[in-house]
């Protein structure tokens, strides 16, 4: 049942070690491949067996990838997903798991990568922090919100909600204002 070959995430902590643990229980991907900035954390997550292979060089990590997941502070981003998107093969979908949309995904259609990216955010996780937290269940039956806009293909929009669906999730599309409105109303 694999459905990518190799799919990137970058940042490997509870979210996206979370999201390897699921890839590979679930047998949707045969690599999974983790991008960090340090090299100890980095191990760690590949003893723990979140990821199958890990890198510090994202151009290295996206260079076979299917689809890329950027799973790192909201601040950095927009940084991580247009570098991703100069070193992606041609027809590679990122998404990310940040849980603001409208600046993020307004900076990133202003950019080349804009066809390729589809914002997204997992309404999951817990306060620890880590790949030794994630968990391959974090998904299940959580809901994450797909937050394309006019200018998003629909292909790709369909690739990212498949994706959250294989995880366990439900899925919601909404536009990238509205779910910050949603969110920050629910946050308070």
């Amino acid at each position: 049942m694999t459905q990518w070959d190799a799919v990137t995430v970058v940042g490997v902590g509870l979210i996206g070690g979370s999201i390897g643990l699921a890839l590979q229980r679930r047998g949707l991907a045969r690599r999974v491949i983790g991008v960090g900035r340090r090299e100890s954390s980095l191990r760690r997550a590949q003893h723990l067996g979140v990821v199958t292979s890990t890198t510090t060089s994202l151009q290295t990590g996206v260079a076979q990838a299917e689809l890329v997941v950027v799973a790192t502070p909201v601040e950095t981003v927009v940084q991580r997903v247009q570098e991703a998107a100069s070193y992606c093969p041609q027809g590679t979908v990122i998404t990310d798991a940040a849980s603001t949309k409208q600046s993020i995904v307004e900076a990133i259609e202003c950019s080349a990568c804009s066809d390729s990216f589809v914002g997204s955010h997992p309404m999951a996780g817990s306060e620890k922090t880590g790949p030794e937290f994630a968990h391959h269940g974090l998904f299940e039956e959580r809901l994450v919100v797909v937050t394309p806009t006019r200018k998003t293909p629909a292909q790709h929009t369909e690739v990212v909600e498949r994706f959250w669906k294989s995880l366990g999730a439900r899925t919601v599309r909404m536009n990238p204002a509205a779910h910050d409105e949603a969110v920050a109303s629910a946050s308070h």
